[in-house]
């Protein structure tokens, strides 16, 4: 790989046009921005080092493994907790990939190489595996292309692996020795300490984000220091109440230190509710946190159930994309809707922007609908409507305590043919307007 990024350096400085580029790049990646925060990460790696080396856990032999480890796990990982919504599933992951597999397999691959030539080879057609697996983001048309791509990049992985072990196994005297287990363990201790410091740097970027947002369009300058207090003493390290707390203060625009206490205070006693749902009675609704879980398994994912602007309350999932469409894609969600202590209308709707894709996507939205009809009412309610449904018959049902409906609206103007549907089902007397 070194020979190949010195062609490539060779390359660039040769020509004017693509040396300034390179200048350019040169000066993004040293921006203060950047540097600061890797700076404080290799700082934290390097008491880490300085640990296991007064352990005798590390020595100059294994610098290379280390300054690897520093560039494709340390640093890596801090933009990718940076950047995380949900700081469970980031660190979930952290820590799956320190504990894999993936780190043993990573270390054998490189105990035995192929020979030089065979690498220099190889090396330009891995990368262009790699990069052509990005295209399947922005070319979703080239998408069997890429898978096919995608195969041969595992086929070189394997032959990688499988050399590897082969010569493991064969000079196994020479493989099995104290250094190659300390080689072995290290980064993953490294990694393993460094998981408090990216806990730390993804509040820091948490709080740095949430604070910034209301400054400019939740509350007025004077209240920031009460609420920036407010938020370290109460919320700590509860980084998913510290976002509800973000989106609360925006929505509500507190307009003192009292409403800003009263606000904190009601997220704590909706956070009390959610971990003990109270007990709902059909005729009043669901419960809207047992609600959120309906269509999990189908893939959508409901957010928190909170006020809306005109004193609703409400959870919605992201838009789902179905099919392939270059640019408009066919997309589901579910809305669920309802008062402070019962949803009282649960929503799956169905936005058909590319009409070529229809039929995939109303499989979809029939398998959804049937699955929330079973949950939320009762298998024999699905009996008795499922031919409607699978129909797609425009329709209104009633059902103890209040009604079901499937209803299709035509896009006026814009996308030529497309149109929406949506299943609704109702309880209790809230109205609702149309999301």
């Amino acid at each position: 790989m070194a020979v190949w990024i010195a062609v490539f350096l060779v390359v660039v400085l040769v020509k004017e046009s693509t040396r300034e580029s390179l200048g350019g790049v040169f000066c993004t990646l040293f921006q203060p921005i950047l540097l600061i925060p890797f700076g404080i990460g290799a700082s934290y790696a390097a008491v880490e080092i300085y640990l296991l080396e007064r352990l005798g856990w590390w020595s100059v032999a294994n610098l290379k493994t280390t300054i690897v480890w520093l560039f494709t796990f340390a640093f890596v990982t801090m933009v990718e907790a940076a950047k995380a919504k949900e700081r469970k599933a980031g660190f979930g992951k952290i820590a799956a990939e320190t504990l894999s597999v993936a780190g043993l397999l990573t270390f054998i691959t490189e105990l035995y190489s192929f020979p030089l030539w065979t690498e220099l080879l190889a090396f330009p057609f891995v990368t262009m595996f790699a990069l052509v697996g990005t295209i399947k983001n922005h070319k979703p048309a080239h998408a069997q292309a890429v898978k096919l791509m995608g195969y041969l990049g595992a086929l070189v992985g394997c032959s990688y692996i499988c050399f590897s072990l082969w010569k493991t196994i064969q000079l196994w005297s020479q493989t099995a020795t104290v250094a190659n287990a300390i080689e072995l363990t290290v980064p993953m201790l490294l990694s393993i300490g460094f998981i408090p410091f990216l806990y730390a740097w993804r509040a820091y970027v948490a709080y740095s984000e949430a604070f910034t947002a209301i400054s400019v369009f939740g509350i007025d300058q004077s209240l920031m220091p009460y609420a920036r207090l407010q938020a370290i003493s109460r919320i700590r390290g509860d980084l998913e109440l510290l976002e509800r707390w973000r989106k609360a203060i925006q929505a509500a625009h507190p307009r003192d230190r009292e409403e800003l206490k009263k606000l904190l205070d009601g997220l704590f006693t909706l956070k009390d509710r959610e971990a003990a749902p109270p007990v709902v009675q059909p005729r009043y609704g669901w419960s809207p946190y047992l609600a959120m879980q309906f269509l999990v398994d189908c893939g959508l994912v409901t957010g928190d159930y909170h006020r809306s602007l005109d004193d609703d309350w409400f959870a919605s999932s992201a838009m789902l994309a179905i099919g392939s469409g270059m640019h408009l894609q066919n997309n589901i969600a579910y809305y669920v809707e309802g008062t402070e202590y019962a949803a009282t209308v649960l929503k799956v709707k169905l936005n058909v922007n590319n009409p070529g894709e229809a039929v995939e996507a109303e499989v979809m939205f029939i398998g959804y609908t049937l699955h929330l009809l079973e949950l939320a009412i009762s298998q024999n309610a699905v009996k008795r409507l499922k031919a409607r449904i699978a129909t797609l018959e425009v329709f209104q049902a009633e059902i103890p305590y209040g009604c079901i409906s499937l209803s299709r609206e035509d896009f006026v103007g814009g996308i030529k043919g497309g149109y929406s549907r949506r299943f609704e089902i109702r309880r209790g007397t809230l109205e609702t307007t149309n999301r």
